[in-house]
């Protein structure tokens, strides 16, 4: 048994991370009546958290709970925010949404009554917005990981894990040249622009006001960190690093390519561990803190995970904070959740794999935590514009192109 999150110190900028809400549907008129009373929740699926999964979890709650209950939605759209949007403008939404969503819909959500269940979730009141907290979390990812093949590692002569992108690329080229696989797996969809950020944002937020200072006028994407591995993502492409097809590619294909042995390494968070156990794989798996340019230990990406959040709209109010009250702070449903993605809070504890444990140690050693692409003072979107970018350097577009794209969209959406 360990210890599920570590103290740190939060060096978290001036705005928060990135991975989709309003009424419910009740035939009991609303409020704390719980006859007949359906409360809907529109969830994030991943491969791990399934529809089965969230069944499982609440199942206690509604066990006592006589009257009540609750339908776990899978997005129809591309995302949970996606399909949140859909649903706000058909009128038709749930009462819950477990999923991280973009703050811009932070008016349409009921702010959580301070009190100490909820100042007490991770996070929350680093991604307040007006002093309100609209989110709240069972617990905390990090997510600047790069998990890799060692036996592939070692056969291309690579026997320590590179601390700078310098030393990472060389480990790349070093795998290709031995062949037969892909040395670092991606895929389409939100994958390209998450890894990008997983692994550029550390040094991008490091001094926790980049996001204020670009609003400003007083820096720019284009003369940033992320300019530096902009460029080095293209050399990847070039390089053949990548699978040139990887556009085409599922978030699942990526993992499948990974486990099998097909690709050497995959930049993710720590929710890719379950994934990972469970697979069975047959050669040894290693993972190292996502490399900084300078090779200097960067602190980790975090953000909150499995957050809930209830509608403002919702006529079953008060039933949804019961709920939401429980997920995050009985200790059964906190530990289920923890485990299944291998996250972190402080004090609670679960059995972790190796592989977790390992992550946990790149948490004990980080300097701080950064947020991410989405939160208090980023604009909505930004995080679907940057994995725009990222993908636009597979069919061209120039690393000082993407940058300058970046800056454009954001003085068009960001505000003063």
């Amino acid at each position: 048994m360990r210890h599920n999150t570590r103290s740190v110190v939060a060096l978290i900028a001036t705005s928060a991370l990135g991975a989709g809400l309003l009424a419910g549907c009740s035939t009991s008129g609303g409020g704390g009546d719980s006859s007949e009373t359906e409360l809907r929740i529109l969830a994030n699926i991943t491969p791990v958290l399934t529809k089965e999964y969230y069944e499982k979890l609440v199942q206690p709650w509604v066990d006592e709970h006589e009257g009540v209950t609750v339908t776990i939605e899978v997005p129809s759209g591309e995302n949970v925010q996606s399909t949140l949007q859909q649903e706000l403008a058909s009128g038709d939404i749930p009462d819950i949404v477990a999923s991280n969503l973009d703050p811009v819909v932070a008016p349409q959500l009921l702010a959580f009554p301070e009190e100490s269940w909820v100042l007490d979730t991770p996070l929350a009141q680093e991604n307040a917005i007006d002093g309100k907290i609209w989110q709240v979390a069972t617990g905390a990812q990090i997510q600047s990981l790069v998990f890799y093949n060692k036996d592939l590692f070692a056969a291309a002569g690579v026997t320590e894990a590179p601390t700078s992108v310098d030393d990472f690329t060389a480990a790349l080229k070093a795998v290709k040249a031995a062949g037969g696989v892909t040395p670092l797996g991606t895929a389409g969809e939100w994958v390209t622009g998450a890894q990008f950020a997983m692994m550029s944002n550390p040094a991008l937020l490091e001094s926790g006001d980049f996001y204020t200072e670009v609003t400003d006028g007083d820096a720019s994407f284009a003369d940033s960190p992320y300019a530096d591995f902009l460029e080095a993502y293209s050399g990847w492409i070039a390089d053949g690093m990548v699978d040139p097809a990887a556009l085409g590619l599922k978030y699942q294909d990526s993992i499948d390519a990974f486990t099998s042995g097909t690709s050497a390494s995959i930049v993710m968070g720590n929710w890719l561990v379950p994934s990972i156990d469970e697979a069975g794989v047959d050669f040894e798996v290693g993972v190292f803190a996502a490399p900084s340019l300078t090779g200097d230990t960067a602190p980790q990406m975090s953000g909150p995970a499995q957050p809930y959040s209830i509608l403002e709209g919702s006529e079953n109010k008060e039933l949804a904070l019961s709920l939401v009250e429980y997920l995050v702070t009985d200790e059964k449903a906190v530990t289920t959740s923890l485990e299944s993605e291998g996250n972190f809070r402080q004090g609670y504890t679960y059995e972790g794999s190796p592989l977790n444990q390992e992550v946990g140690a790149i948490l004990d050693a980080a300097p701080g935590l950064v947020i991410g692409t989405s939160g208090p003072g980023i604009p909505g979107g930004f995080g679907d514009e940057l994995n725009k970018q990222v993908q636009a350097l597979y069919v061209g577009t120039t690393p000082a192109d993407a940058a300058a794209a970046l800056d454009a969209w954001w003085g068009l959406n960001a505000t003063q």
